[in-house]
């Protein structure tokens, strides 16, 4: 009688024996109830991973993605081999599969933000304080702060009183030229962390808000991005890092970033002015 391994036994659970090697082992099991233990429990294995992968909705597929896959599937071939057949199931499969495979468990882990150019579906690539910005502003509709009228006294009080109190600078830029009204400016919390949001509201379309928190790390350069629903343009300057969001915008947002950024657009309320104002 034939030697019945475990490899063998995987073969037969596969369908991947000989009409006679199957008849073979079929004897086997048959006379003895510790092979048939241990083909029953490899059959309750088998699990239906091409059925499950014929349901999943995945991003197309980079050819130099599919490239990568191709080499890593070639190079793991003969180490694949000297494992048992249970934990090689996923070589067996076409490269679609293994491609599908590799995307779908790459993109819930963010290890495809390289391959895809910063692209990422679940939109978890922004800092974490962008992320709770972009979650509340997508709230905002014009209907939330088309009504609001600028208020020159309550706008210099709380400038002044982030700058006494959290030690943060802040200016209000006058985007007017940009066709953004500026409507309000309020303090936020994250995390036990002052966070400055300024509103504005175009002349058609969502509002657009301007948010500052502190950040001790050194600048970074002004870089677009998204966030769900919402366009993102990010950089830090001074230890005070922004984000200036919109959905949908009308307007340019990188070049409005650009233009606070560098300095470019004079503040419609400045955070000293505000001081001497109080003072006074």
């Amino acid at each position: 009688m034939m030697n019945v391994d475990d490899s063998l036994l995987m073969s037969y659970v596969d369908g991947e024996l000989s009409p006679e090697q199957r008849a073979e082992v079929e004897a086997a099991i048959a006379h003895s109830d510790e092979l048939a233990a241990r083909a029953a429990a490899l059959q309750a294995s088998v699990l239906p991973y091409r059925a499950a992968y014929d349901r999943q909705t995945v991003p197309p597929v980079p050819e130099s993605l599919t490239r990568r896959i191709e080499e890593l599937v070639s190079v793991s071939t003969t180490q694949e081999r000297k494992r048992s057949r249970g934990s090689r199931r996923f070589s067996m499969f076409p490269m679609q599969w293994a491609a599908a495979a590799f995307v779908a468990g790459a993109i819930c882990s963010g290890v495809l933000t390289g391959y895809l150019g910063g692209y990422n579906p679940f939109n978890r690539g922004a800092d974490p304080w962008v992320q709770s910005v972009a979650d509340y502003q997508v709230l905002y509709g014009r209907d939330t702060v088309s009504n609001l009228r600028e208020d020159k006294v309550s706008t210099q009080q709380v400038l002044a009183d982030i700058h006494q109190r959290d030690g943060m600078p802040i200016d209000v830029p006058d985007l007017r030229e940009a066709g953004l009204k500026f409507k309000r400016v309020q303090r936020l919390n994250y995390h036990d962390r002052p966070l400055i949001q300024m509103v504005y509201l175009p002349e058609r379309g969502d509002p657009v808000a301007l948010c500052v928190i502190e950040e001790n790390k050194g600048d970074a350069p002004v870089h677009a991005g998204q966030v769900g629903e919402m366009k993102t343009v990010t950089w830090r300057t001074n230890r005070l890092a922004y984000v200036l969001l919109a959905k949908a915008p009308s307007l340019d947002l990188q070049a409005v970033g650009n233009s606070i950024a560098s300095g470019k657009t004079v503040p419609l309320y400045s955070s000293g002015d505000a001081d001497v104002s109080r003072d006074s």
